[in-house]
């Protein structure tokens, strides 16, 4: 593996703001482009690593607030940047998809495949993340955050109007074979949820098996992306002594925002997360 102290898009990054610890940078070479992913190292050695999927519109920093966190507390990181997503994977695959991201997250965790047992997947990265588990035996720790789950077939469609369409049929999320992995994973996953992300379409004069969408709740803009029955489905997916599930009041789909904004929920968070990876 050739690590490099020195990041060439850094100007391109979403937050530019000093690790805690040691970090280094991945260049891994696809075809006809390149992307970088960034190593957060621990002090302690051997200490557990784990893959982390970043969501839509996101690039390696916008977790920094948990990464971060956990980083101080031993636990290091390998997250990549994701085609179609930033400005720092620009210009990367032509017509970047979910099935595009997959090859380019699996690509990246060969990295660090062999201590590593655990993955993060935030929001669309939930989605990527649920699919490189099935693929990968040794996952045996799943870290959902504000979890997206889309149908199969949205996979292969390049992002933008074809992606956007195949994702907006009410209820094709569960044309999905992620659930059928989760009945049979044998190991253990944590959602991380916030209490306005899920929120129930009907009651908001949207169809059933769609989102709720940007709802104004007692004054409040909320952004709930998410169908309830997404979350309704992930959870009985999991054999029950296998899921936990970590709710963030006053909190919506935009969890890496929210720890952001509030360090003493963001160390909470890191806590339960560290907790969990360790034992």
């Amino acid at each position: 593996m050739d690590l490099t102290a020195n990041a060439e898009q850094r100007a391109c990054w979403q937050y530019d703001e000093p690790a805690p610890g040691e970090e280094r940078f991945i260049d891994e070479a696809f075809d006809g482009y390149r992307q970088q992913a960034r190593m957060l190292l621990a002090d302690a050695e051997p200490a557990p690593s784990v893959f982390v999927v970043g969501g839509a519109r996101s690039d390696f920093t916008r977790l920094n607030p948990l990464l971060y966190r956990l980083q101080q507390q031993g636990i290091g990181s390998l997250t990549g940047n994701l085609s179609g997503h930033s400005r720092a994977s620009e210009p990367g695959a032509l017509a970047p998809s979910l099935a595009i991201n997959l090859a380019e997250a699996l690509r990246f965790h060969r990295h660090i495949a062999e201590q590593c047992d655990s993955l993060i997947g935030h929001s669309l990265g939930a989605a990527i993340a649920l699919k490189m588990a099935a693929q990968l035996p040794a996952v045996r720790k799943l870290v959902l955050i504000c979890p997206a789950v889309y149908p199969d077939a949205a996979h292969q469609a390049p992002f933008g109007p074809a992606f956007s369409a195949a994702i907006r049929q009410p209820y094709a999320f569960l044309d999905c074979d992620s659930y059928g992995f989760l009945r049979r994973f044998q190991g253990r996953v944590l959602l991380v949820i916030g209490e306005y992300d899920g929120l129930n379409s009907k009651a908001f004069g949207q169809g059933p098996g769609t989102s709720a969408g940007t709802r104004w709740l007692s004054g409040v803009q909320r952004y709930s992306p998410i169908p309830e029955e997404v979350t309704h489905a992930l959870v009985r997916s999991v054999p029950a002594p296998h899921v936990e599930c970590l709710l963030l009041t006053d909190c919506d789909h935009g969890i890496a925002a929210h720890l952001r904004d509030a360090p003493q929920v963001a160390d909470q968070v890191a806590e339960v997360v560290a907790t969990f990876i360790r034992d």
